[in-house]
């Protein structure tokens, strides 16, 4: 799950707030039996992270790559992006609903404010995205190849491998091209349509209307000139890239 979905889960699962866990389950090996009868003082997301806060304790759960959740809130069913597996990581039960939580890593924090842990000048979702410091941060990896950048949750945090290649399609960058050889004006432009199409993943997200409008993840012709999409892995993350051999040429 990307992070418009977490923003979206956010949003969704709101309603558990001041609401005591009536029921806990689930093969999370994190001592679950402490959730028991706890009140959910706030829940946020994070990039590719769902926090729950209690009072003198939060989790934290990161979805990884295909981790999904699903819940029941006022008798109406809510789902994640992926497919669930068999048994789920973690299940809370509350009077007014449930959610259940599969393919996913969960952490445990003695924080009595876990949000005030994290850095939102550089969530995607976020209105204090900061532009100006992804810019610099750029810049601090000039060797590096930016389909690996902006999945670095350091700097993008909550952009995945859907966002990336949509967004690379969007604004004609190679996967492979180096920082270094964008120009300030061209990375300027990436960071504003990525912020922007996370955005737009989010109100597509809402409506069930993601996947009919991918351009170029998972598909087999480039949106702007229909030639044939190269599909492989890229960059130290070995990460599939979508992306139209003339739309999108290394820079060098």
């Amino acid at each position: 799950m990307e992070g418009p979905s977490l923003f979206l889960a956010q949003e969704q699962l709101i309603v558990f707030k001041g609401k005591r866990i009536k029921v806990v389950s689930g093969n999370t090996k994190i001592g679950k039996e402490r959730l028991l009868d706890k009140e959910v003082k706030d829940i946020f997301s994070w990039g590719k992270h769902l926090c729950f806060q209690f009072d003198e304790f939060a989790i934290r759960v990161h979805f990884l790559l295909f981790g999904t959740f699903e819940a029941v809130v006022n008798g109406k069913p809510v789902t994640g992006d992926y497919r669930r597996s068999k048994e789920p990581r973690l299940k809370l039960e509350f009077s007014n609903g449930e959610i259940s939580m599969f393919n996913c890593s969960i952490k445990l924090f003695d924080e009595k404010d876990l949000k005030n842990t994290y850095d939102f000048s550089v969530n995607i979702m976020s209105n204090t995205f900061d532009i100006k410091k992804a810019l610099l941060q750029l810049r601090n990896n000039n060797d590096q190849e930016i389909a690996d950048v902006l999945l670095d949750q350091d700097i993008f945090a909550g952009v995945g491998n859907m966002i990336k290649n949509e967004v690379l399609s969007l604004v004609f960058i190679h996967p492979q091209t180096l920082v270094k050889d964008l120009s300030d004006k061209k990375l300027k432009e990436l960071i504003k349509v990525t912020k922007e199409f996370s955005y737009q993943f989010y109100l597509w997200r809402k409506e069930f209307l993601l996947l009919k409008h991918l351009k170029i993840h998972r598909k087999s012709v480039c949106p702007h000139c229909e030639t044939k999409v190269i599909r492989e892995k890229t960059g130290k993350k070995q990460r599939w890239s979508y992306y139209c051999p003339l739309c999108q040429k290394i820079v060098n």
